[in-house]
């Protein structure tokens, strides 16, 4: 990875500051003084020496993230970073320090300055594992940090995206048209049949509850979305008679699942609204599992009405909110009867019982 402006920038300045600390411990250590001005080159040089070395270590540490990834093997990416770094820390700094005797002479640093000296190379080996201890900590500090704060916006992002397309999902089901429908259903009963019209009212201001209710949450449990959908269904009922059946046949051991909200009562008006109903042409939906594994909404096929994009819009909201709970995706069958199957995401599962519903 090529490094920025500033990173070239506190290379230079955190590895010249340790280069240059390094020479006045390792000076003082080996003649008893302090070094002055008189010895500028030598700060110079052991700065240069690693500011080589730093940029080294740099480039490393970037191949070994590759080869290794951090996210993946931590504590082998730690481990071998440093031993590693080590190792190549001490090579480049001994081979640039014996270049530099080579073109300067061998008085650069002090008088008697040795690369072959034994115990300048403990001394030298013994300080540069201490600031690498220092490098690779802080180095897996700021990954994990990094790794922290992208997870922290990816997940923003997702939370962001289910949102929308929650709010896209929920803008379907409050738009003008279908209120304009309830409304006139209302109108036609309130004469002729007020207990009726009662009823509708109740059951329209439950769909509403639940649609205003769950417009923030990312998922509801299934039997919610069944009590809602049979809600929906006694509306539906109530303006096709005996045109539309909605049944459903779903073990209990799957009720406490999640599901995201509105799902089952999409997929129900997409078969309304693209299918005529008629004396003719009756509708049958079937909502059911599939060994406790997806949840099937199957529907017969009346005469075709709608519009293929509009249809298309409603399964792709359904698919992408999927996509944030499981890797499993949805299935489309369009054969003799039009099925969507749809992953359940399960909770902790209950014994098997049989629970059929009806309104």
């Amino acid at each position: 990875m090529k490094p920025t402006l500033s990173r070239i920038g506190w290379i230079i300045a955190l590895s010249g500051t340790l280069g240059s600390l390094l020479y006045a411990y390792l000076y003082f250590s080996e003649t008893g003084l302090f070094p002055t001005l008189q010895n500028i080159r030598g700060f110079s040089w052991s700065a240069f020496i690693m500011v080589a070395t730093g940029f080294t270590l740099y480039y490393f540490s970037q191949l070994l993230d590759h080869l290794i990834p951090w996210r993946s093997y931590f504590a082998t990416r730690f481990i071998i970073g440093y031993i590693t770094s080590f190792a190549l820390a001490l090579g480049v700094t001994i081979g640039a320090a014996r270049l530099v005797l080579a073109l300067t002479g061998p008085n650069i640093f002090w008088s008697g300055f040795s690369t072959g000296d034994a115990d300048l190379l403990w001394k030298v080996g013994i300080l540069l594992l201490a600031s690498l201890s220092i490098y690779t900590i802080v180095y897996a500090l700021l990954y994990s940090y990094q790794q922290y704060a992208v997870a922290q916006i990816e997940t923003l992002q997702r939370e962001r995206k289910q949102l929308e397309l929650q709010f896209e999902a929920l803008k379907s089901q409050i738009s003008p048209h279908y209120l304009f429908n309830s409304l006139n259903t209302i109108s036609s009963l309130i004469y002729k049949d007020p207990q009726s019209a009662e009823q509708f009212i109740r059951r329209l201001a439950q769909t509403y509850q639940y649609i205003l209710a769950t417009q923030n949450k990312r998922y509801v449990l299934l039997r919610e979305e069944v009590d809602f959908v049979q809600s929906y269904y006694y509306l539906l009922r109530i303006r096709f008679q005996q045109q539309l059946t909605v049944e459903f046949n779903l073990p209990s051991s799957i009720l406490d699942t999640r599901i995201p909200p509105l799902t089952l009562q999409i997929l129900v008006e997409n078969a309304v609204k693209h299918n005529t109903l008629n004396a003719d042409n009756k509708l049958f939906i079937y909502i059911t599992a599939q060994d406790n594994t997806y949840l099937r909404v199957i529907n017969t096929k009346a005469a075709y009405a709608g519009n293929v994009q509009s249809f298309r819009i409603g399964l792709d909201n359904i698919r992408k909110r999927y996509e944030f709970f499981t890797d499993r995706k949805i299935e489309i069958r369009d054969e003799d009867k039009f099925t969507v199957s749809l992953p359940i995401i399960h909770g902790k599962p209950k014994p098997y019982t049989e629970q059929k519903y009806s309104a």
